[in-house]
């Protein structure tokens, strides 16, 4: 039995390596089917890539890659309007990884899409309110700030604004 216990570890270990390899394999055809030419992305293709990119990040949380995953993950996702599946990428860069450099930028996001793809200003307010409360001196606050501040107004009516701000 001691015999088997180290063989065991081994096996295992072997196991869980190959299955994330075999994710970043198919990571990479993806990515290359995805990015090959200048056209439109094949929405089947950028879905499975999506799928790829959080399947890595599920299976290797631990891993630094794995917030870049999700990050590219939103990115591609956002471009084929499935809000929702977008919207749960950015909160799960939030919630598991809130340090990361670009979570930032994905929270930020989250109300840029809520305003202007959708013209949701109650979701789009929240958003950048949760950005304020966990970023408070982010690089986008003065953002949020500024379009928490011009939510709902009219394109004319943000002319008005800043022509008066020019007075």
């Amino acid at each position: 039995m001691k015999k088997l216990t180290p063989l065991l570890i081994v096996a295992v270990a072997m196991m869980i390596f190959s299955c994330g390899n075999n994710v970043s394999n198919r990571i990479a055809k993806l990515e290359k089917q995805a990015f090959a030419t200048e056209s439109a992305m094949n929405p089947e293709v950028a879905e499975q890539l999506v799928d790829a990119y959080c399947d890595f990040a599920a299976q290797n949380p631990e891993n630094q890659q794995s917030a870049e995953y999700l990050f590219k993950a939103m990115d591609v996702s956002m471009n084929f309007d499935n809000p929702t599946k977008t919207f749960g990428i950015i909160d799960r860069l939030v919630a598991e990884y809130p340090d990361y450099e670009k979570t930032q930028m994905a929270v930020f996001v989250k109300g840029f899409i809520y305003e202007t793809r959708y013209n949701d200003v109650e979701q789009a307010k929240a958003a950048y309110e949760k950005y304020l409360e966990l970023y408070p001196e982010g690089a986008m606050a003065a953002d949020c700030r500024a379009s928490i501040e011009n939510l709902g107004l009219t394109p004319e009516e943000l002319v008005k604004k800043f022509e008066a701000m020019e007075e």
